[in-house]
């Protein structure tokens, strides 16, 4: 009998969470901006005020989660940081910015942009193969850019149907969809100092609905049960 309940335990297992650090030691830069790799490959500081630039990770990624901190480390500048995810090339990836200040038509803020093609401004999140899937600009009575000096604990759910985004246990972006898997990475642009560290990866396995071995087993044991009774 108690091996039996051992066994209806293992089969009854739904969920089982791995949590690993990133090692950013093999990821890769593009033009645009100098990143700065720790020596222990834990976090990466991109110095440059330049254009629009990404720090890739190695491996395509898909129904995952990453959690880590990021922040500016100066007072100089208003522009963006921020990730990318789903990225397969210049031409396919999907977008999470943030912005201080607003400067000629860039709004202070958060866009979520679905980038599918070479007609793309991401200053201005426009252009025909720039969808904008969400957005939260600041207003005249909520600032929504981030704080010179302040490190934020970000967290990235991306699946293959939700994309949900946090800063420090608050949600910013909770978008269903279709979305494909790809190479997930930092993004600064026109903005230096910005640093990146302590990130981690999540994979969540879920089984939905209980196996027919699992469903068997509970039946088996209702009839030892009843037979133990009598």
């Amino acid at each position: 009998m108690k091996k039996l309940l051992t066994l209806v335990a293992v089969l009854g297992l739904s969920t089982q969470v791995y949590a690993t650090p990133i090692d950013l030691s093999n990821w890769t830069e593009t033009p645009g901006g100098d990143w700065l790799l720790a020596a222990d490959g834990s976090g990466v500081f991109q110095a440059d005020n330049g254009q629009a630039t990404f720090f890739l990770s190695e491996d395509n990624y898909i129904n995952r989660e990453f959690s880590g901190t990021f922040g500016v480390e100066t007072s100089s500048d208003d522009d963006f940081i921020g990730f990318v995810f789903g990225y397969n090339n210049s031409n396919d990836y999907l977008l999470f910015d943030w912005k201080q200040g607003w400067h000629s038509s860039a709004e202070s803020g958060f866009t979520l942009s679905q980038i599918s093609g070479t007609n793309v401004d991401l200053w201005g999140h426009s252009g025909s193969d720039l969808t904008v899937l969400a957005s939260d600009y600041t207003t005249r009575d909520s600032f929504k850019g981030w704080l010179d000096n302040t490190s934020y604990n970000f967290t990235l759910g991306f699946t293959d149907s939700n994309i949900r985004i946090d800063i420090d246990g608050n949600t910013i972006f909770d978008v269903d969809g279709s979305f494909n898997e790809g190479k997930f990475g930092f993004y600064n642009y026109s903005q230096s100092h910005v640093r990146y560290s302590g990130f981690e990866e999540t994979l969540s396995e879920t089984v939905p609905e209980p196996s027919t071995l699992a469903i068997f087993a509970l039946g088996v044991m209702g009839l030892a049960a009843r037979r133990f009774k009598k």
